[in-house]
């Protein structure tokens, strides 16, 4: 009866059935009918030894193990047909109450032993003789508790991918409408599951990663790296410095958190991207029409809620980032803003967008926080402090080399039931137009800077293939990134603190600065994704995003430092207020002149040098020689303007000849002065008038 019993939930499990398996578990007249009925016509079929095996192999054997053979070899290490006469009797007796007589508690065991001897006693005379039973009954229970390699637990170096396609049909709706029906599926249905994994990537990436960030690191770094198919969404490899377990005393290195899944699959909370998540912010750039020539403003600034617009939400405080690098360029173009990753130059070209258009371009290429909470779209945001599963960059900039068009993670091909040779509808993956083709070749080409001469030099496969990527290191170097693509694989790779905050840059891994890690494993991958896959280039960078745009400087002249900084910026160039006065004619703490000057055309967001009058000058008039030819004919034409309050002359002239003041003939034509004519100079200057060839 039990059998048929057993026999009925577990048909109905296998068939995702939950409504009979209830039903077969139900206390009622009927099914006790109805298992009577099946009971007698398994009889009538089956030996007594085929409805014992069918019976063992579906009971319950305590600590969640089900099956003779899975409490063979938890309980004593070896196969059921290895057990001794003590060991199946024990087995065989822990059927009747397996919690009660599960011999790995040490209370249980003078029950069990009692259990057990009378199993013995009673397969006498028919299978053994007394003399058997009595040398059976005198031996200890004796146990060889044997921890059962379960699931994905069974082979290390896919079990992270594993466990992700465990929790892929647990989350799917394709696989059950709830959850427990999902679960049983997974225990009882008998699945041959095909993922999208490939085989020599995964192994081969699990092999290098654990040897460049070992199991065991003493500072218990945290490293993971994920590769996904471009165009497809599939993922291709996913490993872990870590052992697979789902115990909870797991020893050092042991886990059964996913680094590289969100929180919902089996992974963590999600690490800072750092400066990985400026890919965002540079492609808002492109879409709102400005260009990867445009210079910014790199300089150290101190960022007020009035110059960060943020039209989804006000924030407060101020925020003043700093750089990685003592002295970066401090007016760059974007092209060189991105391959060094200046922070203060990325902040500058958040200023003249949005921080809510940045987070939406974000949300657009499919990126959200591992712990499922909302995108922060704080200034701090640009840097990247949201905290992100590296499966979600990876997916994110697949994007860019595949038209800006992002897919969907997939990790299976095919799911089929064993019983009935059924296939099953899995999970496709969602193409979205995450940007304009446009925009996704501008990042592109922004991105290969990085790999050739930018903080991603050391990731350089140098296979010849059109590669692209980024960097990303939080502040003290706790998490540091390398995320990148070609054609055919995009892979991120991220090596940093599981928890404490280590300094990557102070300590070692497999005797390397675990600084440098990220790359060694983003390039060794990406080695073997190239020679797999034979990428091919990727788009070239359109004309509208490559070059400049050009803008006039302002004349600016007598205007007040804060109106000539406004129309500076209206003009889309950044400025910048010498402190040192100059001589001029011009009001004292108005605008003498400007570098470059008014009317020249230069670069968009050039930094632009006004320079204050300190007043108290006068102008040598720009057409002096025009007013001679002589000595005399100047200083006549000196004398009779340019007067002060007083009325006295400004300005007088004197002959010379080398450095001769008087020496000039007063009739000879002059040829030049000094100070030149339009030079500012005090007033009561004596100009000096240069005759013939002197």
């Amino acid at each position: 009866m039990q059998y048929v019993r057993n026999s009925l939930i577990e048909t109905a499990m296998l068939k995702g059935d939950t409504k009979a398996a209830d039903a077969a578990r139900f206390p009622s007249p009927e099914r006790k009918l109805r298992e009577i009925r099946l009971a007698l016509a398994v009889e009538q079929t089956a030996t007594k030894k085929e409805i014992f095996a069918g019976y063992a192999n579906l009971s319950f054997f305590g600590n969640q193990i089900y099956g003779v053979e899975a409490a063979s070899q938890f309980y004593f290490g070896k196969k059921a047909s290895e057990l001794n006469l003590p060991e199946g009797a024990l087995l065989a007796g822990m059927l009747q109450s397996p919690n009660q007589y599960k011999p790995d508690v040490e209370e249980n065991l003078a029950a069990a032993k009692v259990r057990r001897d009378y199993v013995i006693q009673n397969m006498v005379p028919e299978y053994i003789s007394q003399a058997e039973a009595d040398a059976a009954k005198n031996s200890p229970i004796t146990v060889n508790l044997t921890k059962l390699s379960q699931g994905c637990e069974g082979s290390q170096a896919t079990a992270f991918f594993c466990d992700y396609v465990v929790w892929t049909i647990r989350n799917s709706p394709e696989f059950g409408d709830t959850l427990e029906e999902r679960q049983n599926l997974l225990r009882r249905g008998g699945l041959e599951i095909y993922s999208t994994m490939n085989i020599s990537m995964q192994n081969k990436t699990d092999k290098y990663i654990k040897s460049r960030i070992p199991v065991d690191d003493p500072n218990k770094l945290g490293a993971a790296s994920v590769s996904v198919e471009v165009g497809t969404g599939k993922v291709l490899s996913m490993s872990q410095n870590r052992v697979f377990d789902q115990t909870a005393s797991g020893g050092v290195g042991h886990t059964s958190v996913n680094f590289s899944s969100d929180k919902n699959y089996g992974g963590s909370s999600g690490f800072q991207t750092g400066s990985a998540y400026k890919v965002f912010t540079l492609a808002a750039w492109l879409q709102a029409g400005k260009r990867l020539g445009d210079k910014v403003d790199g300089r150290i600034h101190e960022w007020l809620p009035n110059e960060l617009p943020s039209r989804c939400g006000a924030w407060a405080g101020a925020y003043k980032p700093k750089n990685s690098a003592a002295h970066e360029p401090t007016n760059p173009n974007v092209l060189t803003a991105m391959a060094l990753s200046i922070n203060t130059a990325f902040m500058s070209m958040a200023s003249q967008l949005d921080l809510c258009d940045i987070r939406d371009t974000a949300l657009a290429f499919g990126v959200h926080r591992a712990d499922g909470s909302e995108l922060q779209y704080i200034p701090a945001s640009v840097l990247g402090v949201n905290e992100l599963s590296p499966l979600t960059m990876a997916v994110a900039e697949a994007a860019l080399p595949n038209g800006g068009v992002v897919c969907t993670p997939i990790a299976i091909e095919r799911v089929v039931k064993r019983s009935s040779g059924e296939e099953m509808v899995v999970p496709k993956s969602t193409c979205t137009q995450a940007t304009s083709p446009e925009v996704a070749a501008g990042v592109v080409h922004a991105m290969r800077g990085v790999i050739k001469g930018g903080t991603a030099g050391l990731s350089n496969t140098g296979d010849g293939f059109d590669i692209a990527g980024k960097t990303g290191t939080t502040d003290g170097s706790v998490q540091s990134w390398m995320t990148g693509y070609s054609s055919k694989v995009s892979t991120t790779v991220w090596v940093g603190n599981v928890s404490g905050d280590v300094h990557l840059g102070r300590v070692s891994t497999a005797g390397k600065s675990a600084y440098y890690a990220r790359h060694d494993v983003w390039r060794t991958v990406m080695k073997l994704a190239n020679k797999i896959y034979q990428p091919g280039p990727m788009a070239p960078v359109p004309t509208v995003y490559s070059g400049a745009s050009g803008a006039i400087v302002p004349n600016v002249t007598t205007f007040d430092p804060t109106s000539a900084s406004s129309q500076m910026q209206l003009n889309g160039l950044n400025y910048d207020v010498m402190l040192t006065q100059v001589l001029s004619d011009k009001p004292s703490g108005t605008v003498a002149y400007t570098v470059p000057a008014a009317g020249t055309t230069t670069t968009r967001g050039t930094i632009v040098k006004i320079y204050l009058s300190s007043g108290g000058a006068v102008v040598v008039p720009i057409d002096l020689l025009s007013h001679g030819p002589t000595v005399t004919d100047i200083q006549t034409y000196l004398a009779g303007i340019l007067h002060d309050a007083n009325g006295n002359p400004q300005l007088s002239a004197v002959g010379s000849s080398g450095n001769q003041p008087g020496n000039c003939d007063p009739t000879e034509q002059v040829t030049r002065s000094s100070p030149a004519p339009g030079a500012a100079t005090q007033s009561g200057s004596i100009i000096e008038l240069f005759c013939g060839g002197s």
